[in-house]
Parts: C-alpha cells; sequence; structure tokens
C-alpha cells in the first residue's frame, strides 16, 4: 500500500494530472491487490494447520499450490488488463480530461506487469507468517519501499518522466519483493519450503481447502473498494483538482 500511496505524493510534483490519473488508477490497483491479499490468507491458515499437526511436508505442499495458483491468477488478470485497459478505464472514468486519462493508461499498463509479482510476494508472505518469521517480510518490505522512493525520486526529478517515472520503480520494488521471498522459500532452514514437484502439481482438494476461505475475504474486500472506485469515478465528474485531492486523501486513508 505504501508503495502506491509514494507514487501519488511524488507525482504530485509532476502536476494536477499526473497525480489525478495515479491515484484514481491505484484505487483501481487496491481491489486486486485485497485479492492477492486474500488468497495468500487462504493459504496461510491451511499452511498453519499443517504446521499444527506437525506435518511440514503437507505444509510445504499447501505453500507451494498457493505458489502456483497465485501465479497463474495473476497473469491472467493482469494480461486482461493489459490488453483491456483504456476500455476498463473510459468505462470507468470516461468523462475526466484528455490529460488525466492518458495518464491512468500509462500507470495502469505498466502497473498491470506487477500483479504476477504481487501474487508471488504475497504467497511467500503467507508461508512466512505461517512460520513466525514476521521480521524477514518486514525487512523485504522496508527494502522494498526504499528502492521504490529512490526510484520514484529518479524518475521525477531528474529523468522528468512523470507518471513512467513512479510506475516503473514500483514494477521494480514489488519485482525485487517476489524474487527474494521467493528465493528464501526455497531454503531448507526454514523447515517448510516451496518443492518443484509440488509447484508443478495441481492438488484439487487442497486448493478447494485455500479458496474456502480466500474467496469471501476477497469478495468482502474487493465490493469494499469496488464501491470506493465507483465513489471515485463520480468524483471523476468534478475536475482535474478534485480528483488530485481525493486521490492524495485517499491513498492516506488506505494506508490506515
Amino acid at each position: 500500500m505504501l508503495v502506491g500511496m509514494a507514487d501519488t505524493l511524488i507525482v504530485s510534483y509532476a502536476g494536477e494530472a499526473a497525480v489525478s490519473g495515479v491515484s484514481l488508477v491505484n484505487q483501481f490497483n487496491t481491489i486486486f491487490l485485497y485479492l492477492f491479499t486474500a488468497l495468500a490468507s487462504g493459504g496461510a491458515v491451511v499452511i498453519s494447520q499443517y504446521i499444527g499437526k506437525r506435518a511440514q511436508e503437507d505444509a510445504g505442499e499447501a505453500a507451494s499450490q498457493l505458489l502456483s495458483f497465485s501465479t497463474v491468477f495473476s497473469v491472467l488478470l493482469a494480461v486482461l488488463v493489459i490488453l483491456g485497459n483504456e476500455r476498463m478505464l473510459r468505462l470507468m472514468f470516461g468523462k475526466v480530461e484528455n490529460d488525466v486519462m492518458q495518464a491512468c493508461i500509462i500507470y495502469l499498463r505498466i502497473s498491470a506487469y506487477s500483479y504476477p509479482a504481487l501474487a508471488v510476494y504475497n504467497s511467500g508472505a503467507a508461508l512466512f507468517r505461517s512460520i513466525g518469521k514476521t521480521s524477514v517480510t518486514m525487512y523485504l518490505s522496508a527494502a522494498s519501499n526504499i528502492i521504490n522512493v529512490i526510484g520514484n525520486v529518479i524518475g521525477v526529478f531528474i529523468l522528468k518522466a512523470g507518471v513512467a517515472g513512479v510506475a516503473y520503480p514500483s514494477l521494480l520494488a514489488r519485482t525485487f519483493s517476489a524474487v527474494v521471498i521467493t528465493w528464501l522459500c526455497f531454503q531448507k532452514k526454514y523447515g517448510v519450503t516451496y518443492r518443484c514437484q509440488w509447484i508443478f502439481k495441481w492438488d484439487g482438494g487442497l486448493m478447494k481447502n485455500i479458496l474456502y476461505i480466500a474467496i469471501p475475504n476477497g469478495l468482502e474486500n474487493g465490493v469494499f473498494q469496488l464501491v470506493k472506485v465507483a465513489l471515485s469515478s463520480i468524483v471523476a465528474l468534478f475536475g482535474t483538482y478534485q480528483i488530485a485531492a481525493n486521490g492524495v486523501a485517499q491513498s492516506i486513508w488506505s494506508f490506515c
């Protein structure tokens, strides 16, 4: 969440249209963030149950299945958003000014590439939360945000790249988190690990248990965020300054 918030605040120096576009897309992106988090939460519950039974092998299989499903699901979502991003944005925010819409299109197209990274990171984070190693995800999240902020500053103030100047650092930061957490999840010293043979195998019963928890959780949070996006589409009718003001406030509110 802080990655999106930093993008909104730093891109504000590039103008009202830029911050308006980034803030509108960030509210849309939060829907997917909630979906990936909900999926990871379902996985964390199942992994924790196996750990409680001292079934470390089964816990590793559950974690590997969570990674597989999250990756496939996020790639499909990313492809849909990349192919239909302008149509989706015009459906939601069709009345905004052209420069705001262009900022939305650029930011959404680039951020969609980070969906798989977000899903993979959340899957790995679920495993580390289940085994009680939450300091790992805390430090990794801090490092990711530092990368993002430094990249944003370079992109906006040095390269003068505007919206793209904050979108690419976010993609880089999220990819960094995904790669590092996945590498750590293969380390045997943590007890419960990913296994290649389980990643490329489908266990319907196990996924049913994960989705039984993940789907209601995702729908609950996703519908709430979808209502916020609908309200933003109404705010978009007022003008660029109002969108910018609402977007900055919403980013802080969402973070809280």
